[in-house]
């Protein structure tokens, strides 16, 4: 991020910063996968343990994983210039795509500049 904000400014840097929650939400969500499976395989005390575990988690993780990517795509979007959605709305049913978001020709995406969310950086190309 300190690179990207010397070679970028704050926008490149923001991105940057998506980025890496997406990353992580992404290894996160795989690794929560994987208590599932293991679950699925294991037998007694372990398998039970583990899906219980997996059962509290699951829906939360996913939403966290489509939730931040959500908001890399419309900061994204936003340094490129075109309105943006922030935040992302939240999905509306359990799905497992991420595809449930506003679609670039969804009303909420072709809102003005002044119905946008306040606070955040102004709208310039990151390069």
């Amino acid at each position: 991020m300190s690179m990207a904000l010397k070679a970028g400014g704050p926008i490149a840097a923001q991105l940057v910063a998506a980025e890496c929650v997406v990353e992580a939400e992404t290894k996160d969500h795989q690794n929560w996968e994987l208590i599932g499976e293991a679950a699925k395989a294991l037998d007694g005390e372990w398998a039970a343990a583990l899906s219980e575990a997996y059962g509290k988690v699951e829906e939360e993780e996913d939403q966290h994983l489509y939730h931040t990517m959500g908001w890399s795509r419309e900061l994204w979007i936003e340094s490129l210039g075109m309105p943006a959605v922030l935040p992302p709305r939240k999905r509306r049913r359990r799905s497992r795509a991420p595809s449930a978001l506003p679609a670039p020709s969804s009303p909420a995406r072709r809102c003005s500049k002044a119905r946008q969310t306040v606070g955040r950086l102004p709208l310039e190309p990151a390069f």
